[in-house]
Protein backbone atom coordinates (compact mmCIF):
# COMPACT_ATOMS: atom_id res chain seq x y z
CA UNK A 1 0.00 0.00 0.00
CA UNK A 2 2.78 2.33 0.78
CA UNK A 3 4.57 1.52 -2.35
CA UNK A 4 0.93 2.65 -4.55
CA UNK A 5 0.62 6.02 -2.11
CA UNK A 6 4.60 6.72 -2.86
CA UNK A 7 4.25 5.92 -6.61
CA UNK A 8 1.03 7.86 -7.42
CA UNK A 9 2.68 11.10 -5.41
CA UNK A 10 5.55 11.00 -7.29
CA UNK A 11 3.51 10.77 -10.41
CA UNK A 12 1.71 13.86 -9.19
CA UNK A 13 4.98 15.73 -8.57
CA UNK A 14 6.12 15.06 -11.93
CA UNK A 15 2.78 15.46 -13.86
CA UNK A 16 3.15 19.17 -12.67
CA UNK A 17 6.60 20.02 -12.91
CA UNK A 18 6.51 18.83 -16.62
CA UNK A 19 3.10 21.36 -16.87
CA UNK A 20 5.16 24.43 -15.29
CA UNK A 21 7.78 24.14 -17.24
CA UNK A 22 9.00 27.17 -18.52
CA UNK A 23 8.25 27.96 -22.48
CA UNK A 24 10.68 29.58 -25.10
CA UNK A 25 8.31 31.37 -27.53
CA UNK A 26 9.25 32.75 -30.90
CA UNK A 27 6.54 35.95 -31.14
CA UNK A 28 7.98 36.88 -34.42
CA UNK A 29 11.19 35.97 -36.80
CA UNK A 30 13.48 38.11 -34.58
CA UNK A 31 12.15 37.79 -30.93
CA UNK A 32 11.55 35.23 -28.47
CA UNK A 33 10.33 35.16 -24.54
CA UNK A 34 10.11 32.55 -22.04
CA UNK A 35 6.71 32.21 -20.57
CA UNK A 36 6.38 30.18 -17.13
CA UNK A 37 4.26 27.77 -19.11
CA UNK A 38 2.70 27.22 -22.45
CA UNK A 39 1.53 30.24 -23.55
CA UNK A 40 -1.96 30.43 -25.74
CA UNK A 41 -1.79 31.61 -29.01
CA UNK A 42 -3.99 33.52 -31.55
CA UNK A 43 -3.61 34.59 -34.90
CA UNK A 44 -4.85 38.43 -36.02
CA UNK A 45 -4.27 39.26 -39.62
CA UNK A 46 -0.88 40.77 -40.71
CA UNK A 47 1.20 38.15 -39.42
CA UNK A 48 -0.01 39.20 -35.98
CA UNK A 49 0.45 36.89 -32.85
CA UNK A 50 -0.79 37.36 -29.65
CA UNK A 51 0.70 35.14 -26.89
CA UNK A 52 -0.78 34.96 -23.55
CA UNK A 53 -0.34 32.96 -20.36
CA UNK A 54 -2.74 33.11 -17.20
CA UNK A 55 -1.22 31.93 -13.98
CA UNK A 56 -4.40 32.22 -12.26
CA UNK A 57 -7.74 34.84 -12.24
CA UNK A 58 -5.63 37.24 -10.85
CA UNK A 59 -2.53 37.20 -13.21
CA UNK A 60 -1.92 37.38 -17.61
CA UNK A 61 1.35 37.46 -19.06
CA UNK A 62 1.50 38.61 -23.04
CA UNK A 63 3.72 38.84 -25.49
CA UNK A 64 2.91 40.32 -29.30
CA UNK A 65 4.07 40.89 -32.31
CA UNK A 66 2.44 42.53 -35.54
CA UNK A 67 3.64 43.93 -38.83
CA UNK A 68 2.30 47.03 -39.83
CA UNK A 69 4.13 47.28 -43.33
CA UNK A 70 1.13 46.05 -44.70
CA UNK A 71 -0.15 49.85 -43.46
CA UNK A 72 2.39 51.57 -45.33
CA UNK A 73 4.91 52.05 -42.07
CA UNK A 74 8.02 50.76 -43.02
CA UNK A 75 11.54 50.98 -40.87
CA UNK A 76 12.53 54.57 -42.61
CA UNK A 77 9.19 56.00 -41.27
CA UNK A 78 9.39 54.65 -38.12
CA UNK A 79 12.80 56.14 -37.46
CA UNK A 80 12.29 59.49 -38.76
CA UNK A 81 8.81 59.90 -36.62
CA UNK A 82 10.82 59.27 -33.24
CA UNK A 83 9.17 59.90 -30.00
CA UNK A 84 6.35 61.76 -31.73
CA UNK A 85 5.39 57.90 -33.12
CA UNK A 86 5.14 56.73 -29.94
CA UNK A 87 3.09 59.86 -28.50
CA UNK A 88 0.41 59.04 -31.41
CA UNK A 89 0.70 55.03 -30.51
CA UNK A 90 -0.21 55.49 -26.92
CA UNK A 91 -2.86 57.97 -27.82
CA UNK A 92 -4.56 55.29 -30.22
CA UNK A 93 -3.99 52.92 -27.24
CA UNK A 94 -5.92 55.22 -24.78
CA UNK A 95 -8.82 55.38 -26.85
CA UNK A 96 -8.99 51.23 -27.03
CA UNK A 97 -8.97 51.30 -23.30
CA UNK A 98 -11.81 53.13 -21.93
CA UNK A 99 -11.58 54.17 -18.69
CA UNK A 100 -8.05 53.32 -18.20
CA UNK A 101 -5.00 55.44 -17.12
CA UNK A 102 -1.53 55.98 -18.27
CA UNK A 103 0.28 56.42 -14.79
CA UNK A 104 3.26 56.29 -16.34
CA UNK A 105 4.64 56.67 -20.09
CA UNK A 106 8.20 57.02 -20.58
CA UNK A 107 10.54 56.43 -23.67
CA UNK A 108 13.43 53.38 -22.99
CA UNK A 109 15.73 51.53 -24.29
CA UNK A 110 14.37 47.64 -24.08
CA UNK A 111 16.57 45.44 -24.96
CA UNK A 112 18.68 47.15 -27.32
CA UNK A 113 15.84 48.92 -28.95
CA UNK A 114 13.92 52.41 -28.81
CA UNK A 115 10.70 51.79 -27.22
CA UNK A 116 7.98 53.06 -24.44
CA UNK A 117 7.18 51.51 -20.71
CA UNK A 118 3.83 52.21 -19.69
CA UNK A 119 2.28 51.47 -16.56
CA UNK A 120 -1.52 51.15 -16.78
CA UNK A 121 -4.13 51.65 -14.19
CA UNK A 122 -7.26 49.95 -15.59
CA UNK A 123 -9.03 49.75 -12.47
CA UNK A 124 -12.29 51.80 -13.74
CA UNK A 125 -11.69 50.48 -17.23
CA UNK A 126 -14.01 48.25 -19.19
CA UNK A 127 -11.34 47.19 -21.64
CA UNK A 128 -11.71 42.84 -20.75
CA UNK A 129 -7.77 42.68 -20.26
CA UNK A 130 -7.48 45.60 -18.28
CA UNK A 131 -11.15 45.61 -15.70
CA UNK A 132 -9.61 46.16 -12.88
CA UNK A 133 -6.04 45.55 -13.02
CA UNK A 134 -2.81 47.39 -13.36
CA UNK A 135 -0.96 46.72 -16.44
CA UNK A 136 3.23 46.89 -17.24
CA UNK A 137 4.25 46.94 -20.98
CA UNK A 138 7.40 47.43 -23.05
CA UNK A 139 6.96 48.42 -26.75
CA UNK A 140 9.40 48.35 -29.87
CA UNK A 141 9.57 48.03 -33.16
CA UNK A 142 12.17 45.57 -35.23
CA UNK A 143 11.73 46.70 -38.60
CA UNK A 144 8.24 47.40 -39.25
CA UNK A 145 7.14 45.04 -36.43
CA UNK A 146 5.53 45.99 -33.28
CA UNK A 147 6.32 44.30 -30.44
CA UNK A 148 4.58 44.35 -26.88
CA UNK A 149 5.58 42.27 -23.61
CA UNK A 150 3.32 42.56 -20.90
CA UNK A 151 2.16 41.65 -17.81
CA UNK A 152 -1.25 42.46 -15.98
CA UNK A 153 -2.71 41.93 -12.40
CA UNK A 154 -5.96 42.62 -10.64
CA UNK A 155 -3.21 43.57 -7.31
CA UNK A 156 -3.84 46.81 -6.20
CA UNK A 157 -0.04 46.92 -5.08
CA UNK A 158 1.40 44.92 -8.43
CA UNK A 159 4.88 46.40 -9.41
CA UNK A 160 6.43 45.76 -12.40
CA UNK A 161 9.41 44.01 -10.69
CA UNK A 162 6.93 40.97 -10.23
CA UNK A 163 7.52 40.08 -13.00
CA UNK A 164 10.70 40.84 -14.42
CA UNK A 165 12.04 38.02 -15.19
CA UNK A 166 9.57 37.69 -17.70
CA UNK A 167 10.63 40.83 -19.42
CA UNK A 168 14.16 39.90 -18.82
CA UNK A 169 13.98 36.47 -20.74
CA UNK A 170 13.10 38.43 -24.30
CA UNK A 171 15.25 38.12 -26.27
CA UNK A 172 16.63 39.37 -29.76
CA UNK A 173 18.76 37.69 -32.67
CA UNK A 174 20.70 40.06 -34.33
Amino acid sequence: MLKKITFIAIAIVFSLSVIAQSTPQKVSEKVTVTFPGKPEEQKLPNNASIYTFKRDSTQMLMGMSIDLSPMGLTTEIIQSQGDALWDQMVGGMTQQMPGAIISKNEKTTFKGQSGVFLEIDGTNSTAPNLKGRKAFAYLFFIDASLHQFAFYSSNKDAKVSDEQAFFDSVTIQK
